[in-house]
């Protein structure tokens, strides 16, 4: 979204939604790390909410006018909340750990270059396919057992190969950003 079309207003619906979601994240971690079934039940319902938040969010935001604080803080909120929780999760090595750590890596450069960048580098079709099948996978491991969570373990792997092939499509873009001299 262009620069000049993003409101300054700091009060809005999806910036509150944003808000919420990352004050869930300690919750959720917290939660997890218990390792009870109580807790892993309320992890995921928490973490599903929040899922949920970043859909509403970007609905109404599309609707009314961003905000700068909204384009800022959205995805740092989906990085911070996916990450954690896989984290955590490879710890319990309920997700694998090398996955997880290239996750990781990608979430922090993805974050780097969207300060770096700012709007001239839009999130992909790809890009938000990845993360929706991320979220969902992530959601079965911690709410399922048995099947359902083989199904969340397949797929995770499905969103990490739409996750890197939609890291391969930024690298792109940010060469070609760099090579016009589009950088803040």
């Amino acid at each position: 979204m262009p620069q000049s079309r993003l409101e300054d207003r700091v009060l809005t619906v999806p910036n509150v939604l944003t808000l919420l979601r990352l004050l869930a994240v300690p919750v959720v971690i917290l939660f997890l790390l218990a390792e009870t079934d109580f807790t892993d039940l309320a992890a995921g319902v928490l973490f599903v909410l929040a899922a949920l938040t970043d859909l509403l969010d970007g609905v109404i935001a599309r609707r009314t006018t961003p905000t700068r604080l909204g384009a800022l803080f959205d995805p740092v909120a989906d990085r911070l909340m996916l990450s954690s929780v896989a984290i955590v999760l490879a710890a319990r090595d309920l997700l694998p750990i090398w996955a997880v750590g290239i996750l990781v890596g990608r979430d922090l450069l993805a974050l780097i270059g969207g300060l770096v960048f700012g709007s001239s580098i839009r999130v992909s079709p790809l890009g938000k396919a990845a993360t929706a099948v991320l979220m969902s996978a992530v959601a079965f491991v911690i709410l399922g057992e048995g099947n359902l969570e083989r199904t969340g373990e397949v797929m995770f792997y499905a969103g990490f190969a739409l996750s890197l092939a939609a890291a391969l499509g930024y690298a792109g873009k940010v060469s070609r950003a760099l090579r016009h001299g589009e950088r803040r």
